[in-house]
């Protein structure tokens, strides 16, 4: 996970800069003009102009439209003077919140296929909202995509559940339906079928260790959210939820979180404990709720093209360096989690609240009920996951 939070700020500021510069660049070099190139991109000159300048937040879909035109990869704009020489065997790839797990992950390919193969992370930010990063990162613009799962469920509608808290028993179970029939056939063929390979072999990437609920007062029981705004990333499912839940669902990408928080525009944010500190949320809402669910999971996605472009013994060490990774993060994360808790107690003066998770079970659990009756959620896909052992 990354670290200081200004640190941050000032890498990503650098990235913007070195992409804006790169841009300006390709258009003089094709001889466009700043209002020609816009309108092909179906972007304003303003918004060019603040791209080139290093001061606008880049988007995967804007970036998209600007390499295509310039003729020109994605890892790119993201690439050194020595690196633009290399173009063999190098998986490009996102680096969002996974930014420190992407880069034990090249370290472990590079271990692994004894240098034949290189990770090119592209940078320690987000490019928009995840389900954008899918829609245009895998159309031949990205290698490869570390995200939680549930963002593919569009492709993969067996994923809806997991959107919603307290689906496993335990990690046992979890593990269990992960390797079934029903899993391989419904998730992992569906996505194949889209042109995209799950890479994990023992499903290890583990975004921290507890769901909580993070809010401006105490947060003990489900009926304490009602009336209460609760930030969501876009999904019917998740409005759904929160709705039933009796909160207030308010869309907001996960860049400008913190800034929601800090202008009052949410109330309750649900996320990993180990996010808190990180971002720095426990400075305008102090009430942490521990619900004890347990973490997400992460899956490690490749573009089918790419992965069959590697011999069977690279395509095994793929996954040999993927599992290795993915352990040496989660272990990371956890050590971090135990850390933040201890800095947002002094810092912010937080306060983690345990609570009785009965009560959130069984509300969420007949929310799900009632998601399944009215076929938002899918039945089999509940079934499979409950006898899975």
């Amino acid at each position: 996970m990354p670290g200081n939070i200004s640190d941050h700020a000032v890498l990503e500021t650098l990235i913007q800069e070195n992409v804006g510069i790169k841009i300006r660049q390709l258009r003089s070099n094709k001889k466009l003009n700043a209002v020609a190139l816009a309108s092909m991109a179906d972007i304003s000159q303003g918004q060019l102009s603040k791209i080139e300048n290093g001061k606008a937040t880049i988007s995967i879909k804007n970036l998209t439209r600007l390499c295509r035109i310039l003729e020109i990869p994605l890892s790119f704009l993201f690439q050194t003077g020595d690196e633009q020489s290399l173009e063999n065997n190098i998986i490009t790839a996102v680096a969002g919140l996974e930014n420190q797990g992407l880069h034990w992950f090249a370290k472990e390919i590079s271990a692994y296929t004894s240098g034949a193969v290189s990770l090119k992370p592209l940078g320690p930010f987000q490019f928009g909202t995840a389900i954008e990063q899918i829609k245009y990162g895998f159309k031949k613009n990205l290698d490869l995509f570390v995200e939680g799962i549930v963002h593919f469920e569009s492709m993969a509608p067996a994923l809806k559940h997991l959107i919603l808290p307290y689906c496993f028993r335990s990690e046992e179970n979890r593990q269990a339906f992960l390797k079934t029939g029903y899993f391989q056939e419904n998730v992992i063929n569906s996505l194949l079928k889209n042109g995209i390979r799950v890479l994990n072999p023992e499903w290890n990437w583990m975004r921290g260790m507890e769901r909580v609920l993070l809010s401006r007062k105490p947060i003990i029981f489900p009926e304490d959210v009602k009336g209460l705004r609760v930030r969501i990333y876009a999904s019917d499912v998740l409005a759904r939820f929160w709705e039933n839940m009796g909160a207030i669902p308010v869309t907001i990408p996960w860049s400008k979180v913190n800034d929601a928080l800090k202008n009052r525009e949410v109330d309750l944010l649900p996320t990993m404990k180990a996010l808190l500190y990180h971002n720095g949320y426990c400075e305008y809402a102090r009430y942490v709720t521990l619900l004890g669910d347990i973490p997400s999971i992460l899956g490690v996605f490749i573009s089918e093209e790419k992965y069959r472009s590697f011999s069977p013994d690279i395509q095994d060490s793929l996954g040999k360096a993927c599992d290795s990774a993915g352990e040496i993060f989660s272990h990371n994360v956890e050590l971090l989690e135990k850390k933040n808790e201890k800095s947002n107690l002094s810092h912010y003066g937080a306060a983690y609240l345990k609570v009785d998770k009965l009560p959130w079970r069984l509300k969420t659990i007949e929310i799900r009920k009632k998601m399944m009756d009215q076929g938002i959620l899918s039945k089999q896909a509940w079934q499979e996951m409950e006898n899975a052992c």
